[in-house]
């Protein structure tokens, strides 16, 4: 029976943002309160005809009217989990930024949205491999970093 299911379960494919911003140079994180009460990132479906990318500045869009930009067109990271029906979801992760805007919960798609930096973003996560994906995020972003021009 299990081989079965593996066989002929539903692949759900969606994307989504770190989306993120600085702030007197604290880099400062989105996090979206779902529906169901859970905080997250912004992430949603796949729609018929979209790629990977632009879904995941249209739910960027969707769930907190931020105009965002992406780091680059692929995902930085790939997530997979098992959801009801034995299904699977897989997530790609893409990284944005944005400046000058600020974002606003669309109750239709989510009940807050909260910018915080990286150590209460982490705390409020409600998941630990949202937490993972975000500390790693962090880790690539502070890699890439500009150096002080003293340095």
């Amino acid at each position: 029976m299990k081989l079965w299911r593996r066989k002929h379960m539903a692949l759900i494919e969606s994307a989504g943002a770190v989306l993120y911003t600085e702030d007197g140079g604290v880099r400062q994180y989105v996090l979206v309160m779902e529906k169901n009460g859970s905080f997250g990132l912004p992430k949603g479906h796949v729609e018929p005809g979209e790629t990977l990318a632009e879904t995941a500045l249209r739910e960027v869009w969707e769930e907190t009217g931020i105009c965002a930009i992406l780091h680059t067109m692929q995902p930085v990271m790939v997530d997979e989990y098992p959801i009801a029906g034995g299904d699977v979801k897989r997530v790609s992760w893409f990284v944005a930024h944005y400046h000058d805007q600020t974002p606003l919960a669309d109750p239709t798609q989510v009940l807050d949205v909260r910018v915080l930096p990286l150590r209460e973003a982490l705390r409020l996560l409600t998941y630990g491999s949202t937490r993972a994906i975000l500390r790693e995020v962090d880790r690539r972003l502070g890699d890439v970093r500009p150096r002080p021009k003293n340095f």
